[in-house]
């Protein structure tokens, strides 16, 4: 009887070790996980905000090309 809860015991901390060690090799793809999350965010935002970005960046583009008409002239 005592060599069979001694073989179960050694059995389980086998187990429990063997499961340490899957989970330490599996933290690698945790950064993984956390940069696909983080890119579907972005463009969850990016989607969100679309028109707001689209005239901000129009808005932006026209002030740059005036100011560089400006520039040219004046050379």
């Amino acid at each position: 009887m005592v060599e069979r809860i001694k073989s179960f015991v050694n059995e389980k901390s086998v187990l429990a070790w063997n499961k340490i060690r899957d989970f330490k090799n599996n933290i690698n793809a945790l950064g993984t996980i956390e940069v696909v999350l983080l890119i579907a965010i972005l463009v969850a935002l990016a989607l969100l905000f679309k028109t707001f970005i689209t005239k901000y960046a129009g808005s932006m583009f026209e002030k740059i090309e005036s100011k560089t008409g400006e520039a040219l002239s004046d050379w």
